[in-house]
């Protein structure tokens, strides 16, 4: 009896420890699968002070914002080398703000008007998505679908201030050797200053259900050609095309053109809601002498929007609650992109020592309106420190300065003084950015 004892126990005890041992190889087997093993993690801290003072539209005001934002950035590797998952968390603390503070998009405005006790920070799961690819060699297929970051996506792309803003739906991308197929399906969105889902609108405020873009692009070590399209339901048609090429290593030329066309929801709005009547083009080329320390950007642009007794413009966003892809030279703001308008920009940098590049970039435009040639421009200094010391290697330092002048406007259309003269605005503008990663697993 006491053998038979003895002898179930040490059966139990065998049984359990291949248990064990079966248990272990299983986890053994997870940790060495690409899910878990090509999984990482980034935290990024980011502090940004940006600031106007400008007497456009109203009287003299100043715009001002300061926050502090911490990210946590979450990639897994591929389970079974096929699916995956991506997370992003943004959390931003509010460090300061004026009245006018929502217009540099960096805090929450929770609140009706634009009140500086408005200004709040805020959290949020900015990006959550399942992820797939296919394929071997030379051609793949990557595609999504949740909350995502889109940049440079079709005609849609994503700003990054204290957070980004990103889109629900799905996307996806096919590509072979220098080719690829980008598309994507998106429903709703979260603004880069908030944490809130948010529909798509209509400048009137009406819901749009969805925004659908494609895009295929040519690219090897001299050459870039993309063309995109996209379409927000029933409210706008929208053309992007953007090229570079270079002859030469030193030498760049560049050049893009973005088309936008109004559809039935556009049309039936009112018409001080409206960028353009029928159709808006923005056309701009660029050419770039690039040496070691130094380098210089020359740009030209031209934009016809034409609008019934007023001044049409090419608005950049397809929509509202989106950002629109825009990679010109004349990218400042929405300014060099009314009807009828020329535009001339110039970008020089100057690297004084390793770690520091200084640059002047020089904004020109002018257009006519009543016999009056309207002129607008802007001189900025910009600074970025990027250490080279191995422990300083994530660092990056920022800084922006700059006069402008414009015109007194009612929807960017110049208001004349008794004598018909539009009235020039001057306006200061400042920006900070101090950001350092972590890579944390």
């Amino acid at each position: 009896m006491n053998k038979l004892i003895i002898l179930g126990l040490i059966s139990a005890t065998l049984s359990v420890q291949a248990a064990e041992n079966n248990h272990y190889e299983l986890l053994d087997t997870l940790a060495e699968d690409s899910f878990f093993k090509d999984s990482k993690v980034d935290l990024t801290l980011r502090n940004y002070w940006k600031y106007l003072k400008e007497n456009e539209a109203q009287p003299k005001e100043v715009h001002n914002a300061w926050g502090q934002a911490f990210g946590i950035d979450y990639k897994s590797g591929y389970f079974l080398d096929f699916i995956g998952f991506d997370a992003t968390f943004t959390g931003v603390i509010k460090l300061g703000a004026s009245d006018y503070f929502s217009t540099r998009g960096l805090l929450y405005n929770d609140g009706s008007g634009f009140n500086k006790d408005n200004a709040k920070g805020f959290s949020k799961i900015g990006q959550r998505y399942l992820k797939i690819k296919l394929g071997y060699d030379e051609l793949k297929f990557n595609g999504k679908y949740g909350w995502q970051i889109l940049k440079n996506y079709g005609v849609l792309t994503a700003s990054n201030r204290l957070s980004q803003n990103s889109y629900f739906g799905y996307s996806a991308t096919l590509s072979y050797q220098n080719l690829s197929l980008d598309t994507a399906y998106v429903t709703s969105a979260i603004n880069r200053d908030s944490p809130n889902k948010t529909h798509f609108q209509t400048k009137n405020k009406k819901n749009i259900d969805y925004i659908v873009t494609s895009g295929l692009t040519y690219k090897d070590k001299n050459l870039f050609l993309t063309y995109n399209y996209g379409e927000a339901q029933d409210y706008q048609r929208r053309h992007v095309i953007e090229a570079s090429y270079k002859p030469i290593k030193q030498f760049t030329l560049g050049s893009q053109l973005y088309g936008s066309y109004a559809l039935d929801a556009y049309k039936n709005m009112p018409a001080n809601k409206k960028e353009y009547d029928n159709h808006a083009w923005h056309y701009a080329a660029d050419a770039k002498w690039q040496e070691q320390d130094w380098s210089l950007k020359f740009g030209v642009a031209y934009t016809n929007a034409k609008k019934n007794n007023a001044i049409g413009y090419y608005g950049r966003h397809i929509a509202q609650n989106t950002r629109g892809r825009f990679n010109a030279l004349t990218s400042a703001g929405a300014d060099y992109m009314r009807d009828g308008e020329l535009a001339l920009t110039a970008v020089g940098t100057y690297n004084f020592i390793d770690e520091l590049t200084t640059g002047l970039q020089l904004n020109y435009g002018q257009f006519d309106y009543k016999s009056n040639t309207v002129k607008t421009g802007e001189i900025n200094i910009f600074n970025r420190w990027v250490p080279t010391d191995p422990r300083l290697k994530n660092l990056s330092v920022f800084t922006m300065f700059g006069y402008g002048w414009s015109y007194k406007n009612n929807n960017r259309t110049p208001t004349l003084d008794q004598n018909g003269k539009y009235q020039r605005s001057p306006s200061l503008s400042g920006e900070a950015i101090i950001e350092y990663r972590f890579n944390l697993l």
